[in-house]
């Protein structure tokens, strides 16, 4: 696949992730997988998203680079702190429209100070 060919990204690749990447794939959306420890991104390439509609990304510049416009970001990380920073390293790779979605499990509050930046 080239550069920006992704329907979607999903940051997390813990077993919602993946299991959300697998069901978007298998529903025709080309889906691109990051996680921050590399080594999960190859893993879940090489096994389970093997010969699937999935590509990887190793950093927050690649993913974006590989996403359709507008871009569209999912996460499924821990609630807290690790989503204000993942929200902050992605940002500057986006434009106006592109859109982050939080599917973790964070606290309504905290969405609604997200929204509002």
């Amino acid at each position: 696949m080239c550069a920006a060919e992704a329907d979607f990204a999903v940051v997390g690749l813990a077993v919602m992730g993946q299991n959300l990447i697998l069901n978007m794939a298998d529903h025709g959306f080309k889906v691109c997988a990051f996680n921050r420890t590399v080594s999960k991104v190859d893993d879940f390439l090489a096994n389970e998203a093997k010969n699937s509609m999935v590509i990887g990304a190793h950093s927050i510049e690649d993913m974006c680079k590989k996403l359709k416009r507008p871009r569209r970001v999912m996460m499924l990380i821990k609630a807290g702190s690790s989503v204000d920073a993942m929200i902050e390293s992605i940002v500057p790779h986006l434009e106006i429209g592109d859109i982050i979605i939080d599917g973790g499990n964070s606290e309504y509050t905290d969405t609604d100070v997200r929204s509002n930046v």
